[in-house]
């Protein structure tokens, strides 16, 4: 998987931090925080028209990161043409060095959405158009290691139910009017005053509005976006803390995403509830499989994941625990010499990997009578099956591409049983 050019990953850096900087609107005043079930969020009043009433707008709930964006903004409220020139430049910083932004149709309504505050207002983008953002966020190109990255799909956009109701602002100018603009029309339903999809009357493309589902699934209605959505369950876990990113369209349009670790556990566990839609699986996994390998340098986080999906119940664990399995086969060890491992393939995630464990391990835990290639290969051999339960078991709490069994490692997993 090949790493991002450093000027590409700075570029990036400077066009996320000029947005986050930037008012999301021109506020009169100063920003202020408001409590709302027991929670704080900040606000700020803007005034639509000269010489109307001033309008609290939602910007964000009360974080670090939040109240140093404020400040910011309070310093840097700068010429919005000045922003426009100098972000454009960035942009095409990034279009040069092969990063793609949104093809002609999706950037029309990404903007939309992003004028609308859509995004400001709790709004979550997932899917496959939320992944085509983490080469940027974690500075690798994942196109290499997926096929899927240039397909296109519909835009699919996730609230809370109860924050949308909390919040008490709404999006300007209005989604129904927004999209209607666009050429898009509400999906017939049963219900025909209920439509949580968007379509182009060709029904060639839609936008999905959804919400977790904490008890039955149905549609919810999200006040803030004046939108009703299709409940989802374990949506809660991917859209929990997400993050900004900018998408690459014009001057660049400023987003929130999941996390990278949670929409690759969440696409993990989705992958094994899809019956009969093998072409669909394959496309969650292969999307975890490119983000856990980008993620190699950043274990704790994807490690922390696992742990808060395991924490949300046996449904949970026993699907992460057929998507994380490995199956060995009737491979043979073999022996690296420059590395002092030996070595066993497997499949996981859908790839041929080689699973390692090192000498040191099978001295310590596996009886090897020397530090001899014979040695190391028969204490490997006569410890199979105790050696693939550890490495399943280092797996499937810390997935990645490399996998050493070290004394160590042998150590604790037993520990944990």
């Amino acid at each position: 998987m090949r790493v991002l050019a450093p000027t590409l990953q700075t570029s990036y850096a400077n066009l996320l931090q000029a947005h986050l900087n930037r008012p999301a609107f021109d506020f009169e005043g100063a920003p202020f925080t408001r409590k709302l079930n027991n929670k704080t969020y900040w606000y700020a009043n803007q005034r639509t028209a000269p010489g109307g009433s001033l309008k609290q707008h939602y910007l964000g709930p009360d974080t670090a990161a939040m109240t140093a964006r404020i400040e910011e903004m309070r310093k840097q409220r700068q010429n919005n043409a000045d922003f426009r020139e100098y972000a454009s430049s960035l942009v095409a910083q990034l279009r040069a060095g092969g990063i793609a932004g949104p093809d002609r149709k999706t950037g029309p309504m990404l903007r939309a959405l992003t004028n609308s505050g859509v995004f400001r207002l709790g709004g979550t983008l997932v899917g496959t158009h939320a992944f085509r953002h983490y080469d940027l966020v974690l500075g690798v190109h994942l196109s290499d290691a997926t096929k899927w990255i240039a397909q296109t799909d519909d835009i699919d956009i996730a609230s809370f139910e109860k924050l949308s109701m909390a919040i008490e602002d709404t999006a300007d100018p209005s989604l129904v009017e927004a999209l209607s603009q666009l050429g898009f029309k509400p999906k017939p339903t049963i219900d025909r005053k209920i439509a949580t999809s968007w379509a182009l009357p060709d029904a060639s493309y839609s936008i999905d509005f959804l919400t977790p589902a904490f008890a039955q699934e149905g549609p919810r209605k999200l006040p803030a976006l004046n939108m009703w959505a299709q409940s989802l369950r374990f949506l809660n876990y991917l859209i929990a803390e997400p993050i900004d990113a900018v998408s690459p369209y014009m001057e660049g349009l400023l987003v929130k995403i999941p996390r990278p670790e949670r929409y690759a556990i969440h696409k993990l566990i989705i992958s094994q509830r899809r019956k009969g839609m093998r072409a669909k699986a394959r496309k969650d996994i292969e999307q975890a499989r490119a983000i856990i390998w980008a993620m190699a340098d950043q274990p704790y986080e994807l490690a922390q994941a696992i742990r808060d999906a395991d924490d949300n119940g046996g449904k949970w664990r026993e699907a992460l625990d057929r998507a994380l399995d490995i199956e060995f086969g009737s491979s043979p060890f073999r022996y690296n010499f420059d590395r002092d491992v030996v070595r066993l393939e497997g499949v996981a995630l859908g790839q041929r990997l080689l699973f390692s464990v090192s000498g040191e391990a099978l001295e310590d835990h596996f009886g090897a009578a020397g530090s001899s290639s014979t040695a190391r290969h028969e204490a490997a051999a006569s410890n199979r099956s105790q050696i693939e339960a550890l490495i399943k078991r280092k797996f499937r709490s810390e997935p990645s591409a490399e996998i050493l069994l070290t004394t160590a490692d042998v150590e604790a997993l037993s520990k944990k049983r």
